[in-house]
């Protein structure tokens, strides 16, 4: 019983591992049905010494559509 729970994992880590490796980091994008793909999101936080943060984001996003009421 337990060779066979075993054998199962093995092949779940495999097969997450290949996916990690076929698909080049560069090549993620977010993309939704609302007409726009997200290439990049960069996010800068600092922490200062009042415990309150400064917060900077940035987002590349490409419309495919003129329509863009989520972004």
């Amino acid at each position: 019983m337990k060779k066979q729970y075993l054998k199962y994992i093995f092949v779940f880590i495999v097969l997450i591992l290949l996916i990690m490796f076929a698909i080049p980091n560069k090549t993620f994008a977010l993309t939704s049905s609302g007409g726009y793909t997200i290439e990049n999101y960069d996010i800068n936080m600092i922490v200062n010494e009042d415990n309150t943060f400064d917060i900077t984001e940035r987002i590349t996003a490409y419309f495919e559509e003129s329509r863009h009421r989520y972004i």
